[in-house]
């Protein structure tokens, strides 16, 4: 049987969203029965390979893996290389997933390379149906072969989840990179520090040098124990790279935090980030280090003021971006109990305001008490309401837990659009609407706001 091309974006997003989403799922079985990289080889194998034919920078972690890759494609950008970019999950279109020098692909694009790989996915689906790639395996072949149509000159690919069986790592990279590992995924990845270490530490291959944000001495321990078994050399924010002097500031009418980083080889001074929060500057750092490594591996050549000029142009989405004005709103995508204290230490050193009208919908595999107890304390207004995802969690359900750290009684208002009209209600001049908590919600609010 002939394998029928897609003729539309619309077409091919239908059959993506038919297929096994694991963003969109609570209970499965986390091993190599369900993430079988045999399977991701034998897709890219029929692609002919293009994950091989390019140069590439790998990171994961469980808090600042995104923002870190956008730093780091941004600056190899500046520096001249046509540099890809793959990032997950995406806020309103698909595509916002894999770019080129900060250009989405292409709707056009996107048919045609899921095309390249659609008579594999039929003739699979034909043969042994239990061995169907899964929507990741897919996007992921998709960015790998948008790569090589754009003949990049190097690729930075952000893990999906964990690490060791994530499709992303089929890749040898120039250079691997662990931002800080915390508690998330943990029905899957672990329980515990060290075993949730063991899966982000997957992506350490043979004689690669490892580049990693600081950490927990359960998971650093880890991460070193791999480095020496791998025989791949280790660089550690706080040790061999070093954050000086933060400062929280605003130019131009742009939030953002100054500071100053050193490396073994180099330092860079006056430093302006335009993002919020200080563990942006410790993301910064650490793509900084993943620099100077690639820099003395002969994989490019570094040029101080290059770097600092991309630095001052990095953007985020949803990572505590301020989407609009008087009254200021918000948006941010902090759904753990670590990135929620981050959140709430962020807003109250970087914003000046009144009340705090906090927007929050969340998954429901999440550490929800833990969260409620991290942001609930700082709400005047707390407003539950729906992610839009099959894994959200019961706004009501969620209301029960939150009037434990709570001082009054929380706002259920289930439909995304009503609960940013009360916000927006209940909100003078100079108070702040922060809307948090699920990438799914983020992506709603974005679509609402355009």
């Amino acid at each position: 049987m002939k394998s029928k091309p897609f003729n539309s974006y619309k077409q091919a997003k239908e059959f993506l969203l038919k297929t096994i989403d694991y963003e969109k799922l609570t209970q499965y079985k986390y091993d190599v029965s369900t993430f079988d990289l045999k399977r991701m080889e034998e897709m890219m194998a029929f692609a002919g390979n293009p994950h091989k034919k390019g140069r590439c920078v790998h990171i994961t972690g469980t808090k600042g893996k995104g923002s870190t890759a956008i730093m780091i494609a941004s600056i190899l950008k500046e520096l001249g290389l046509k540099t890809g970019l793959f990032t997950s999950p995406h806020l309103i279109y698909l595509g916002e997933r894999m770019k080129v020098n900060n250009r989405m692909i292409s709707q056009t694009m996107f048919v045609q390379l899921i095309n390249r790989v659609k008579p594999y996915i039929d003739r699979i689906m034909l043969d042994n149906p239990t061995l169907m790639p899964t929507f990741f395996e897919i996007v992921t072949a998709i960015a790998f072969l948008y790569f090589e149509k754009k003949k990049a000159d190097i690729s930075v690919l952000e893990v999906g989840m964990g690490g060791r069986l994530d499709s992303t790592n089929i890749i040898l990279p120039e250079i691997s990179i662990i931002t800080p590992i915390g508690y998330d995924h943990t029905d899957r990845l672990g329980h515990t520090l060290d075993k949730i270490a063991y899966e982000k530490a997957g992506i350490i291959k043979e004689g690669v040098p490892v580049v990693s944000s600081m950490q927990e001495p359960e998971a650093l321990s880890v991460i070193s124990k791999t480095c020496r078994e791998k025989n791949a050399s280790l660089y550690l924010v706080g040790k061999d790279i070093l954050i000086n002097d933060i400062n929280v500031t605003k130019k131009s009418g742009v939030y953002g935090t100054e500071c100053e980083i050193r490396t073994w080889r180099d330092k860079y001074k006056d430093i302006f980030l335009p993002l919020i929060g200080r563990h942006q500057v410790e993301n910064c750092a650490t793509a900084i280090g993943a620099l100077e490594v690639l820099s003395e591996t002969g994989v490019i050549k570094a040029d101080n003021e290059m770097v600092i000029n991309a630095l001052a142009k990095v953007k985020c989405p949803a990572r505590i971006e301020v989407v609009a004005q008087s009254p200021l709103v918000v948006l941010d995508t902090a759904h753990t109990v670590s990135s929620m204290k981050i959140l709430r230490e962020s807003i109250k050193e970087n914003f000046s305001f009144k009340k705090l009208i906090i927007v929050i919908g969340l998954s429901e595999d999440k550490d929800i008490a833990g969260v409620f107890r991290e942001i609930a304390c700082a709400a005047d207004y707390l407003i539950l309401t729906r992610t839009g995802n099959p894994r959200e969690a019961e706004p009501g359900q969620m209301a029960i837990t939150a009037k434990h750290f709570y001082h009054k009684e929380p706002m259920v208002i289930e439909d995304i659009d009503e609960a940013l009209k009360e916000a927006k209600r209940i909100a003078r001049k100079n108070d702040l609407i922060c809307i948090t908590g699920s990438f799914f919600l983020a992506g709603k609010v974005k679509e609402i706001l355009n």
